[in-house]
């Protein structure tokens, strides 16, 4: 598994305690999580073809979670972007060529939802039409390079995740902070639908697209029941925090593109792998997020 020390990669690895996982770590602090976690650090250069080549042989399957979201304070200045698109395109690439060289049967890989043209108020399967502008495009661009493992024989499954939020996740940290000084971090129309997944299921979900047999290389939803708009969700985090929470702009001044509606579903994937979320909707995720967050 690469990515293993991030959000996702150790919330997979708490499903994975009854398999043999071997994770690429770069330094102490990493080979300590992961083999707190069970699994086993490996050395060795995540970028080198010869080496990810050594890592896949004889594998059952290979799992990338590796990405890197730049702070939000940094987020719109010019380049902040570039290690995130290398992650999702070329360094997925990479990863797939070594994949079909060596013959592994199976990768996971994860994008986004937000690939998502704006759906209005209708449901988002995966035939939905997609519109992924800027850093976004890398993420088509990742899911064409899984869909590689597939022509080639193999099973190349990507996982569009919905927003994650978690107790473990500095953005869901950073949005508690926000909620409790009345603000909401994102941009976003109030009569928008918003879809998410808390990071324990996303764990849950990469486990069993790892180790499902039968499971068609493809790509895949990854919501949880209720997708909420934009109002809503605003007051359940306002509930929670005590505050009345607002948005920074009007929805009519946000581009269209940082203010579409999203309401994701996962029927594909639930019926490919019996995947449910153990927290079906953010009404009582967030709450618990809350409360897990430091004192106000």
């Amino acid at each position: 598994m690469l990515g293993g020390t991030g959000v996702a990669g150790r919330a997979t690895l708490r499903h994975l305690r009854e398999h043999d996982v071997s994770v690429p770590v770069r330094n102490p602090a990493g080979q300590q999580v992961v083999a707190g976690a069970g699994a086993t650090p490996l050395d060795g250069d995540q970028d080198d073809p010869a080496q990810l080549r050594r890592w896949l042989d004889g594998v059952d399957a290979a799992i990338d979670l590796r990405v890197r979201i730049p702070a939000p304070s940094r987020a719109v200045l010019p380049g902040a972007w570039r290690e995130y698109i290398w992650l999702r395109d070329t360094a997925a690439g990479r990863l797939v060529d070594a994949a079909i060289d060596v013959g592994t049967p199976r990768l996971v890989h994860d994008t986004v939802t937000m690939v998502y043209a704006d759906g209005g108020d209708a449901w988002l399967d995966e035939d939905a039409p997609v519109s992924a502008p800027m850093f976004l495009a890398a993420n088509l661009a990742c899911e064409a390079h899984v869909a590689r493992l597939t022509a080639a024989g193999g099973t190349g499954v990507a996982l569009r995740f919905a927003q994650f939020y978690g107790p473990d996740d500095a953005m869901s940290r950073a949005v508690v902070g926000a909620a409790r000084r009345g603000l909401w971090l994102q941009p976003a129309r109030r009569q928008a639908w918003t879809s998410a997944v808390h990071t324990e299921d996303v764990g849950a979900a990469v486990a069993l697209a790892a180790t499902t047999d039968g499971l068609p290389g493809d790509v895949y939803n990854v919501a949880d029941d209720e997708p909420l708009r934009t109002a809503d969700l605003l007051t359940v985090l306002g509930s929670a925090a005590g505050r009345t929470v607002r948005t920074p702009l009007p929805g009519r001044l946000l581009p269209a593109g940082l203010s579409r509606s999203n309401r994701v579903r996962s029927d594909r994937f639930r019926a490919a792998t019996g995947w449910r979320p153990s927290v079906p909707s953010r009404r009582e995720g967030w709450p618990a997020v809350v409360a897990a967050a430091l004192p106000a």
